[in-house]
């Protein structure tokens, strides 16, 4: 079969998942900006388009425009008419190219829902290449007929209902410095080093957002997940009191200092712009010297955001957003390109009334009731003398007060992702430097469950 491959800066490494007897007739990248060039020299297209996702530029509309542009000179020159196949791993992308793919039958989409896009889904890929006739995967009220929605399967498989960690191939690594103590660990091993989580931590403000972020961060990195902290909390830069050697580093050098924006200027150069806390944790955030107004309205937009979590939801187990809640006022378009929020609200009438009016206040209807659906409770600084109606302000209660009809942007009661006891140490972290979840068993215990129930998605 001779193929075409659209793959960016990643054409190298799919080259080397293809079979022997697959030609590649264009042995350099091309990526779908520079398509439209190679077109109108006259290039051969071959017998299949193979895409991936670093074909792509990350700005929604433009990538459309081209992939558009491919699709249509193909209806006009080719007969039979070429198919393309587009390998993604966002989760998305049927959704944003859905009017494409009602239009054009010779595109297809394969989902992978892992980190690493593994040899068998390049396998699929050139079956689906070589057959004449697209057919549906599945099908429902938001997803176009021809979109391809599938997870790899191991050879020999049984086609029977496999769990929810199954899905994900094994990529075990290395255990990161220091280690889990807790039974935990076991169950947190069982989730695939393949899985990859896009997670926002938010609720209103002075809920103990950032201490979660960070206590979630180290308890993923302690127990072999690699994750990345981006705090979109522009306003108050909380992250340079947790890590001080990141304060430090801004002190010293103006391109720290403006580590977020320049990641979200170049997503792929993470490595350069972001902070390396461990070897397989990383920090984006904005130092206190950082104050350059024409840059954040420039880069600290949703479209950049979008662009950010695309790249790092394949590089990272785990991404974590420190995002209060009034941010989404301005963020809304990023939320679908969420998997789960981790809404944090303590155990008392205040808090929760303040959370259901601040999504009021934020969100429209819709956008308020995708925010419930994809909502767990993560109960902060917990006080076990906290009363309610005369009994015990159990976690279950917030939950069961935020479905009881007070707001009327919460439709469905949400599960808990954790609770987090109070402690004096929990304020501590800011001087200590250590995060409460590396201070006792209980702590680490509370960090380890949440981050499971988190993994585990909506």
């Amino acid at each position: 079969m001779k193929l075409l491959i659209v793959s960016g800066g990643f054409h190298n490494i799919v080259m080397q998942y293809l079979p022997k007897k697959t030609a590649v007739i264009h042995p350099q990248a091309l990526n779908l900006q520079n398509l439209s060039d190679y077109l109108d020299g006259g290039n051969p297209l071959g017998e299949g388009i193979l895409i991936t996702d670093e074909a792509f530029t990350q700005k929604p509309s433009l990538d459309r425009e081209q992939l558009t542009k491919l699709l249509e000179w193909i209806e006009v020159n080719s007969t039979p008419r070429i198919p393309v196949v587009l390998i993604t791993r966002d989760f998305m992308k049927p959704f944003e190219l859905g009017r494409l793919t009602q239009r054009f039958d010779h595109l297809k989409i394969i989902i992978c829902d892992t980190v690493r896009i593994p040899a068998e889904v390049f396998q699929r890929s050139l079956e689906q290449i070589g057959q004449k006739d697209t057919v549906p995967i599945h099908n429902d009220l938001k997803t176009e007929p021809n979109i391809m929605n599938e997870t790899p399967r191991e050879a020999g498989q049984s086609g029977k209902k496999r769990s929810f960690f199954d899905r994900f191939l094994s990529k075990p690594e290395s255990p990161a410095e220091p280690t889990a103590t807790d039974r935990l660990t076991r169950d947190i091993a069982n989730i695939s080093r393949g899985i990859s989580r896009v997670v926002a931590v938010t609720g209103h403000r002075g809920n103990g957002l950032t201490s979660t972020v960070v206590n979630l961060a180290h308890e993923a990195n302690k127990r072999g997940l690699s994750s990345i902290i981006i705090d979109m909390d522009a306003e108050y830069r909380s992250m340079n009191m947790y890590f001080s050697r990141f304060h430090d580093r801004t002190n010293k050098d103006e391109q720290m200092s403006a580590s977020l924006i320049r990641t979200l200027a170049r997503p792929q150069d993470y490595m350069t712009t972001a902070f390396n806390i461990s070897d397989h944790f990383w920090l984006t955030s904005l130092g206190y010297s950082f104050d350059d107004r024409k840059l954040m309205e420039q880069f600290y937009n949703s479209e950049k955001l979008v662009g950010l979590i695309s790249v790092l939801r394949t590089k990272f187990n785990l991404v974590l957003l420190d995002m209060p809640l009034d941010l989404f006022r301005s963020f809304q378009e990023t939320m679908i390109h969420i998997d789960v929020f981790g809404l944090c609200i303590p155990n008392n009438l205040h808090a929760v009334l303040s959370t259901a009016r601040n999504v009021e206040v934020v969100l429209d209807r819709e956008k308020a009731s995708y925010f419930n659906a994809k909502s767990k409770v993560i109960v902060t600084k917990y006080n076990d003398r906290s009363r309610f109606q005369g009994s015990l302000f159990a976690p279950e209660k917030v939950n069961e007060i935020l479905a009881s009809g007070i707001s009327a942007s919460f439709h469905y009661e949400m599960k808990t992702a954790g609770v987090v006891p109070y402690s004096h140490s929990f304020d501590s972290q800011i001087e200590t430097d250590i995060p409460v979840a590396n201070t006792g068993a209980e702590f680490e215990k509370a960090f380890g469950q949440m981050l499971l129930r988190l993994m585990e998605g909506a």
